[in-house]
């Protein structure tokens, strides 16, 4: 048996890092998974508030509801949403996070 799961884990270490790259491809082709991300990430709370309307180029757009929350999100947890974004999503760049009020 152990013969069995050596042969095993090499087969698997020869993998992992074809698939690793095949998730990565995947993930930079489908830029609608950060935006489909974006309320989970965000939470329930604020989800209503703050709609993710694009991601190009690495930056992710946000539309939000008023001045107030704009103010909270972009002076205060921003860099959070980046982290949680990128921890994600590690294989994709995502540079920042644009609010904008409307």
């Amino acid at each position: 048996m152990r013969k069995h799961s050596r042969l095993t884990n090499k087969l698997l270490v020869n993998l992992l890092p074809k698939m690793l790259e095949r998730i990565a491809a995947l993930q930079k082709d489908r830029p609608d998974l950060i935006v489909s991300a974006w309320q989970e990430i965000i939470g329930q709370k604020f989800a209503p508030m703050a709609k993710a309307i694009g991601f190009e180029k690495g930056i992710l757009m946000v539309k939000v509801s008023n001045s107030t929350l704009y103010s909270l999100l972009a002076q205060h947890e921003k860099k959070r949403l980046l982290q949680m974004l990128r921890k994600k999503f590690p294989y994709i760049e995502i540079k920042t996070i644009h609010f904008r009020i409307g």
